[in-house]
């Protein structure tokens, strides 16, 4: 055997090598993303779920709160308010904003979404919103 083939050998076993290891750390690292993904969906989920019941109480007390536009959260004495055009929820999701958008639909029917955006990983954005529609219920019920 000569040192020539010897050597091409061992390039050809090092090439196959550092493939089979790139392939594995691509498998852990994009398994990684997509539980850190599930995670983070799950949680914008529920935050977006909190911020249609949320809507939901501030009707409930009164429908004239829920005027058009976006609208952050917060609770004031033990109850649902709206206060300021977003709200920063950072604290469950990494730039994490919760936006709550009340549109007009008619006098007594307002379309509400609730939207989530935060990131992923840097530079990778996500986003996720619910819809409904609520009624002043209260008006028909007198």
């Amino acid at each position: 055997m000569s040192k020539g083939q010897s050597l091409i050998e061992l390039l050809i076993a090092l090439g196959i090598f550092l493939a089979m290891v790139s392939v594995v750390a691509f498998l852990l690292i994009d398994g990684y993303i997509s539980n850190l993904q599930a995670s983070q969906n799950s949680q914008a989920i529920s935050l977006a779920e909190e911020g249609i019941e949320a809507v939901r109480s501030i009707r409930d007390s009164s429908w004239d709160s829920l005027t058009a536009g976006p609208h952050g959260l917060t609770i004031s004495g033990n109850n649902w308010i709206f206060q300021g055009g977003q709200e920063d929820v950072s604290h469950r999701l990494r730039e994490g904003i919760r936006k709550i958008i009340v549109e007009e639909i008619g006098s007594d029917r307002k379309k509400v979404i609730s939207q989530i955006t935060w990131e992923l990983i840097p530079a990778r954005p996500q986003e996720l919103g619910l819809v409904t529609y609520l009624t002043n219920w209260q008006k028909y019920s007198e």
